[in-house]
């Protein structure tokens, strides 16, 4: 078989200035990257947001946003000293796309013959909408995929990426039929396109372990932020125990991307992974970035027990449904806890019973909320809570209802966040038939701001300022409640050393 070089990249990010931005080893490609590296290729991981990230270019004064990265005389000198056969490039989000689509242009300039794609949760998404586009004439979804109108990108993989990308890397190296590659989306036509079904990983212990090696590590722990709410330690490592996840929430992309059933690896594929990467790059703290980790109460047990024999703290950054195991959930949580989880996050989402029930369709009775704080913070450990506010159809009195709820709540800290309509969700179609949008058309050039209309204001601003004020006031409640759990949550970050937060 022939030998590809193969560039595999994230584009720069839009952030805010001067504030939190947050950035991770990127667990796809690091995984793409090895199956890829086991065929015999060459290949190089590049995070253009990383290595630029002092870099601040303003793009919206007002709001303080900025793009995050590397300039394009950087970006271009990548490509050309790499020279790649093939460029994929991760996009996860609808406001990453304008820069991957600049980087393919970049790289087209380089050399014309570079063949480009795309992929990630984004690329999945459009596909989505593409096709409820298709089949529902009055949706104002458009009947065609914008990402590849693009001159510059020549195909997108939708799906989970190992396989899929192997058998195009393949084909495409040896001048064989790419038309055959799980997840291909390749536009033929004026609105025309292949699309293939994506592939699954039935047997997760098929994967390879992350070609961590191939990213800049250290630069990840130098930034230090990680997607926990408060990390315990700078050198982090960021695994995912399972794909899938069995809930319908109209706001999420999770179970359209991996899938409704939950597949884990094994405990020994799991722990071969955490045991060498622990050691090899002295890390301090685990975070699982799995969506549904606490649904398989076997596997969950089994990984406890390991995790204890390593003691290094780890956390759930990801959210946590809060209404699994009730009957046990104490037992549960005690097992997290003493095997090193400080901290659960708990996805709440609402505090009022209609929102959860009507609008976002989540199986979560609002009486199971409370309870399953106390039982955590009773095992030992910290707890932070998910919040949404300003689904579309929700009132304002509803909303200051789900404020006033968790503050009540007894968890240690909140995240509010601002409803983003993500593309191939619910909600997102919702927004887009019945034109709810602040400005009367989408804008995906926005980051972390409010996007559709919201009871109760008159702009985007009134309700940023309405949300960051509640997270403000709701995460200075456990300073004036308990100065001493407050220290402990917000301490400065240690090493890898064991620690667990005393009951209260």
């Amino acid at each position: 078989m022939k030998k590809a070089r193969i560039l595999l990249c994230t584009p720069n990010l839009k952030g805010i200035k001067d504030g939190l931005n947050r950035i991770q080893p990127p667990l796809g490609l690091m995984l793409i990257a090895q199956t890829l590296l086991n065929q015999g290729h060459d290949v190089k991981i590049h995070d253009f947001a990383l290595e630029g990230w002092k870099n601040r270019v303003d793009l919206d004064i007002k709001n303080n946003l900025v793009l995050i990265g590397q300039n394009d005389e950087e970006v271009r000198k990548v490509i050309s000293d790499y020279n790649p056969d093939l460029i994929g490039i991760s996009v996860l989000f609808q406001n990453l796309i304008e820069h991957a689509q600049h980087i393919a242009k970049i790289a087209k300039s380089v050399n014309k013959k570079i063949q480009v794609f795309i992929g990630g949760n984004c690329i999945s998404n459009a596909v989505i909408d593409y096709k409820h586009g298709i089949a529902d004439k009055n949706s104002n979804l458009p009947d065609f995929i914008s990402y590849l109108d693009d001159p510059n990108i020549d195909c997108a993989i939708s799906g989970e990426g190992e396989d899929a990308v192997k058998h195009f890397v393949n084909s495409f190296i040896e001048n064989g039929d790419i038309s055959k590659t799980p997840g291909l989306v390749k536009k033929v036509g004026h609105k025309k396109y292949i699309i293939n079904d994506p592939s699954k990983i039935h047997f997760m212990d098929t994967l390879p372990r992350p070609a961590r090696y191939l990213v800049n590590m250290e630069g990840y722990f130098d930034i230090g932020a990680f997607h926990s709410s408060k990390s315990r330690s700078n050198r982090v490592l960021n695994v995912m125990c399972s794909r899938g996840c069995p809930e319908k929430c109209t706001f999420c992309t999770t179970p359209a991307m991996w899938g409704a059933n939950i597949r884990w690896r094994s405990i020994e594929h799991i722990m071969e992974e955490i045991k060498n990467d622990v050691k090899n790059y002295k890390i301090g703290e685990i975070q699982f970035d799995d969506d549904s980790l606490t649904l398989n109460k076997k596997m969950l047990y089994s990984l406890c027990k390991e995790l204890e024999k390593i003691g290094v703290p780890w956390c759930t950054p990801n959210g946590t449904k809060v209404n699994y195991h009730l009957r046990e959930q104490y037992d549960m949580y005690k097992a997290m806890h003493d095997s090193g989880c400080y901290q659960l996050t708990l996805a709440c989402e609402s505090g009022v019973q209609r929102v959860l029930d009507d609008i976002v369709k989540k199986n979560l009775p609002l009486e199971n909320i409370k309870p399953a704080i106390e039982r955590a913070k009773k095992a030992g450990m910290l707890v932070h809570t998910f919040w949404i506010l300003g689904y579309p159809g929700e009132t304002y009195e509803e909303m200051q209802k789900t404020i006033d709820f968790a503050m009540s709540s007894g968890a240690d800290s909140f995240t509010f966040s601002v409803l983003t309509p993500l593309s191939g969700t619910p909600i997102y179609r919702k927004v887009l038939k019945e034109n709810l949008w602040w400005d009367g058309r989408e804008n995906q050039n926005t980051f972390r701001s409010s996007l559709i209309k919201v009871d109760g204001f008159d702009n985007a601003e009134q309700f940023e300022k309405f949300v960051n004020d509640a997270n403000i006031k709701a995460n200075m409640l456990l300073k004036a409640k308990d100065p001493a759990r407050f220290e402990y949550k917000y301490r400065e970050r240690t090493g890898s050393k064991k620690t667990f937060v005393k009951q209260t």
